[in-house]
């Protein structure tokens, strides 16, 4: 998850690509630095959405890998650069509320929205909290505004594709699995761990399995691993104890650091509750 403010980094960039862009000759055709330098220069004055434009029509007409991995990168940095120092903050609160208090976490994030409405890094992590207070037709809502703007933001896709799995839309949450860059991306574990929710909501549990050995193979400590091996048994009609109180252990020991880690999964210890009635339920309740 991009918890971290480019400002810094984009005022670097600016305080070179500037005076270079005003260097460029008229008679020379217009390279993709030429781009992104116009970018950085239009992300200075505060005017995202144009910026975010030039860059995703480069990168639709170009044709270089590395040019396209540039162009990318740069519209990934203008996407989710703050330009408004209180809505920094109104992002940071919230995230740091999330665990313990969801509905101030919703209300300072969508403060932060209102004050900058096509920062990606605020309209993911809205949608991701709209998730998990069960509003994922208002999560699809915004993430499709900013996607138009922002096309090649995978933690958007992401975020998509949640939303869609939450109101049971398969077919379309399939559509961006499928599509993604598979076992190129760092996020890799987050998709796994989607198309193991989609492979139990169809009662595929077989697929779910071998998926979620993959994602053991990926990332052991995954917090919600023990509840989709749970979950799998559950729906087995099969006992497993052991995987419920490794779950409810797992979220109640978890650092702030780790938690931020895994904040792409909007449900990230959010089933605390099923798993402490099932142990209770089996006399193994714990502390």
């Amino acid at each position: 998850m991009k918890l971290f403010s480019v400002r810094a980094t984009l005022a670097v960039a600016l305080s070179f690509s500037i005076p270079a862009f005003a260097q460029t000759k008229s008679n020379k055709s217009e390279t993709y630095k030429d781009i992104i330098e116009k970018a950085y220069n239009l992300s200075l004055q505060r005017d995202r959405q144009q910026a975010l434009n030039i860059l995703t029509t480069a990168i639709r007409r170009e044709t270089k890998p590395a040019a396209v991995a540039e162009l990318k990168k740069t519209s990934n940095e203008v996407a989710g650069v703050f330009f408004s120092d209180k809505a920094q903050q109104l992002f940071e609160v919230g995230v740091s509320l999330r665990k313990a208090d969801l509905n101030q976490s919703l209300s300072k994030m969508t403060e932060a929205s209102r004050i900058e409405p096509d920062n990606s890094v605020i309209i993911s992590e809205l949608s991701r909290l709209m998730i998990s207070k069960g509003d994922c037709s208002s999560a699809q809502d915004v993430l499709t505004k900013q996607i138009r703007l922002s096309p090649y933001e995978e933690e958007l896709k992401i975020a998509m594709a949640q939303a869609h799995l939450c109101q049971n839309h398969y077919l379309e949450a399939a559509k961006l699995i499928d599509a993604r860059e598979n076992g190129k991306s760092p996020l890799q574990k987050f998709w796994l761990a989607l198309e193991v929710e989609k492979s139990v909501k169809e009662k595929n549990l077989t697929k779910a399995q071998e998926i979620l050995n993959s994602l053991n193979k990926l990332d052991p400590k995954y917090p919600e691993r023990p509840y989709w091996t749970w979950k799998i048994d559950n729906v087995k009609k099969v006992s497993n104890v052991d995987s419920a109180q490794k779950y409810v252990m797992t979220c109640k020991n978890i650092s702030a650091s780790q938690y931020r880690q895994y904040m792409i999964d909007p449900m990230l210890c959010r089933r605390m509750t099923e798993m402490e009635s099932e142990l209770k339920g089996l006399n193994g309740i714990t502390e």
